[in-house]
């Protein structure tokens, strides 16, 4: 067995610390590389939260969207067919929807690779 002298991976300790300042940037690299695959695929990430995700029991999805003009609102009609609890937790007097951090109302237009979060008004605890 070879002995291990401090000396010798000198270098490496310091690949290391360049290392490690070099991925600082890779949370950003892998942001635009699951952006870039959502749109090739047509599709968006859905995100829920509070209570509504408590309530639909889901946290986060993906949906494919059709090719041309689609709104938040066809996307919530589609989210609605889905049955009673998505109808009741999804019904826009207290559902509050953002498209890429801005919020947003049911006629703004929906492009692939949208992140779209969803929560609600209520609390989790109200009826």
């Amino acid at each position: 067995m070879q002995e291990i002298s401090p000396n010798r991976f000198a270098g490496i300790i310091e690949t290391n610390a360049a290392l490690i300042t070099g991925m600082r940037s890779i949370p950003r690299r892998l942001s635009f590389f699951v952006a870039a695959t959502l749109v090739s695929k047509r599709e968006v990430a859905i995100m829920y939260f509070g209570r509504t995700s408590e309530f639909l029991m889901v946290t986060s999805e993906r949906m494919v969207i059709p090719v041309g003009r689609y709104t938040l609102g066809q996307l919530l009609c589609g989210l609605y067919k889905r049955g009673d609890r998505w109808a009741y937790e999804l019904d826009s007097s207290h559902l509050m929807c953002t498209v890429d951090g801005r919020e947003a109302s049911l006629f703004d237009t929906i492009a692939p690779g949208a992140e779209i979060c969803m929560s609600s008004r209520k609390s989790i605890f109200e009826a």
